[in-house]
């Protein structure tokens, strides 16, 4: 037995609806790519401080960078924080992105090609950030822990 479909009119408010996720949608990248940028700024600012701080203190260096564990982890720390900042660049770098004006299921499919792109690289950047912070976290629990 066929179903019978009924055909209305969408209303004002499903209209606004769609209109809101549709330009939810289109500022996505505009986000991702603010959230990079962002991610950047605090890897560099991290690295120069950290780079600072073993510059000041480089004529005598206390006794706990000399464990393994902590030099490991400082090492370890900057490795990740490098590479967030490595992923987070890959997030803004221009890229060439074809599409045909014509097609608009075409133009759909490399919208969606973006998103992914930025996305996945934008969440490497900040597994990274996040893995580097819990490192020097370490660092920082044995330097209180030696004084």
């Amino acid at each position: 037995m066929p179903q019978v479909l009924s055909i209305r009119e969408e209303t004002r408010e499903e209209r606004l609806l769609d209109d809101w996720f549709s330009a939810q949608a289109l500022e996505s990248p505009k986000n991702i790519e603010e959230a990079a940028r962002l991610l950047i700024g605090l890897v560099t600012g991290l690295l120069g401080a950290l780079f600072g701080v073993l510059t000041v203190s480089a004529e005598k260096l206390p006794a706990y960078l000399s464990q393994p564990l902590i030099k490991g982890c400082g090492v370890a720390a900057v490795v990740l924080w490098l590479l967030a900042l490595l992923s987070g660049l890959l997030v803004v770098l221009p890229r060439r992105w074809r599409a045909n004006a014509g097609k608009p299921a075409e133009q759909k499919q490399v919208f969606g090609n973006i998103l992914a792109y930025k996305s996945r690289w934008l969440t490497v950047a900040v597994i990274c950030f996040g893995l580097g912070i819990l490192a020097l976290g370490i660092v920082l629990v044995f330097a209180l822990l030696s004084v």
